[in-house]
């Protein structure tokens, strides 16, 4: 038999604030909660491996202004040589500054706080053309397979007279005890390209970093090259990067997409997503960038799936929310139904997002889906969702934008998806009466507010899916929703780590909870 997951529950405390939260759990057993509160500032909180909290305090910076959520980005949360690690943006007098906190894992105390690069100021007009935005903005990615990082400063202005087209993007590339050993400029050496969109990056230990990007030019003149997909890479001996032009991306607009490693198959893959064209992976050969093939993904079983078990007339169109790579090569893709709509006259918060059904496919290393699942959701937010959008969630990314606490239900939106040896199990919050629906819009309201949620767990176990309530059984005075966005798994031990809101009646708690899948 599949086993039914185990969960502890740490000591009860009040509701969170207002401001946005993340756990962290450390190789040394201690669980780290982070609380960004816009009254409060940073506070943090440690749990040992007994679940007990062992410390409780406030985080106080010097250079990054906690009082400041408002102008505040998270660029990423790791754990780097066994310390909680947090990059953040912050606009000073409207210039993006990148800051590195380096906290103690076992007293939470400020470590060291470095900044790390500024970018021009945001006060400039921003370069669109051809359905390509030319990057402004900070980007950190750490190698999955060790504490090695890198750091790239994208300054995406419209170009001056004075401007040096060579200085406009670098990289800075880390070790685990956080010292630079390399730093590269990022140009075309035939300049085919003023302006550069960001895809993606990731890092090799101290070997590599690779970056995706398009290239576009902001007006087309005769002769200017169209917009293409570059896969770029950074060697040690270079302080330039090495660039292959996907030919084939030719007119590329708005494209999305994630970059892994493969160490031990000396690959490294991307995966593109295109609104119209589709997703296409492409596996290049790590020590030289060199193209090996591309390959169109086709999902005929989770359209088959989505069509036989919620009724599909069509195919599933779903978004890619994450791909999770394993080691030989196989990957297992997330997808979302993704669609959007305007609504009031609001300039901030007229846009949303219907966050619709799930579906996950496992595909072979030749990119062949060999299973599939599609599982019954439907949930709104207020903004734009972007594809990859559970990829960056992953990683901590999160932006304070928009002034509104609506964008709090954010946390407790989307899903989460689980695989163990024997099982696996898909997590998500949702109205409790209309899960048995199977997902007609006439009959189904989206849900909206965290206080309407309850905590639901899909185990899928020898073709079959069960429904389980983790939190004991919801009624109607009584229920429990999960902060997905705060959520931190341990892939070593199966423990996925949550914060818990339970409500019976007006009363709200909250709780730590980790579920042992």
């Amino acid at each position: 038999m599949a086993q039914i997951p185990v969960v502890t529950m740490g000591p009860a405390f009040g509701e969170p604030g207002d401001g946005w939260d993340k756990l962290l759990q450390l190789k040394n057993g201690n669980t780290v909660y982070l609380h960004f509160g816009r009254k409060e500032g940073l506070l943090l909180t440690i749990y040992n491996a007994k679940r007990e909290p062992i410390v409780n305090d406030t985080v106080h910076t010097i250079q990054w202004n906690a009082a400041d959520l408002e102008s505040t980005e998270i660029d990423g949360i790791y754990e780097i040589n066994g310390q909680p690690v947090i990059f953040l943006q912050q606009l000073v007098k409207y210039n993006p500054v990148l800051y590195r906190l380096v906290l103690d894992g076992q007293t939470g105390q400020l470590l060291r706080e470095d900044k790390l690069g500024e970018l021009p100021s945001i006060q400039h007009r921003s370069v669109f053309a051809e359905d390509n935005l030319a990057a402004h903005d900070c980007y950190v990615e750490k190698d999955p397979d060790s504490d090695y990082y890198a750091v790239a400063l994208f300054s995406g202005a419209a170009i001056q007279k004075n401007d040096s087209i060579h200085e406009r993007i670098q990289v800075l590339h880390f070790s685990p005890s956080h010292e630079m050993i390399h730093q590269g400029w990022f140009y075309l050496p035939d300049t085919a390209y003023s302006y550069f969109s960001y895809i993606d990056m990731a890092v090799q230990g101290k070997e590599k970093v690779y970056l995706a990007t398009v290239g576009f030019n902001a007006k087309r003149r005769e002769g200017d090259a169209a917009p293409k997909v570059l896969f770029s890479m950074l060697s040690p001996d270079s302080a330039t990067f090495a660039h292959r032009v996907l030919d084939y991306t030719a007119g590329a607009g708005n494209m999305t997409g994630y970059i892994r490693t493969a160490t031990a198959l000396s690959q490294v893959y991307l995966l593109l997503n295109h609104p119209v064209n589709g997703m296409m992976m492409n596996v290049f050969q790590a020590p030289n960038g060199k193209l090996r093939k591309h390959m169109e993904w086709k999902l005929p079983e989770l359209n088959r799936k989505a069509q036989q078990e919620l009724g599909y007339k069509d195919d599933f169109k779903g978004t890619p929310q994450r791909l999770l790579l394993h080691e030989d090569g196989s990957s297992t893709l997330l997808l979302e139904n993704l669609s959007f709509y305007k609504q009031g006259n609001s300039q901030i918060s007229k846009l949303h997002t219907n966050l619709g059904d799930i579906g996950i496919s496992r595909l072979d290393t030749a990119g062949r889906e060999q299973s599939a699942v599609a599982v019954s959701k439907y949930q709104v937010i207020t903004g734009v969702c972007e594809p990859f959008q559970l990829q960056r969630r992953a990683k901590s990314a999160w932006i304070f934008r928009n002034k509104i606490a609506a964008l709090n239900t954010n946390t407790y939106l989307s899903y989460d998806y689980i695989a163990t040896p024997d099982a696996s199990f898909v997590l998500f919050n949702d109205y409790l009466q209309y899960l048995d629906t199977g997902g007609q819009d006439r009959v189904r309201k989206p849900l909206k507010f965290a206080v309407d949620a309850n905590f639901i767990c899909c185990r899928f176990y020898n073709g079959k899916m069960e429904r389980l309530f983790l939190f004991g059984m919801p009624e109607v005075t009584k229920g429990y929703a999960c902060m997905m966005g705060a959520a931190d798994y341990n892939a070593a031990s199966h423990t996925y780590a949550t914060v818990v809101i339970s409500r019976k009646g007006l009363e709200k708690k909250a709780n730590i909870a980790w579920i042992r899948f």
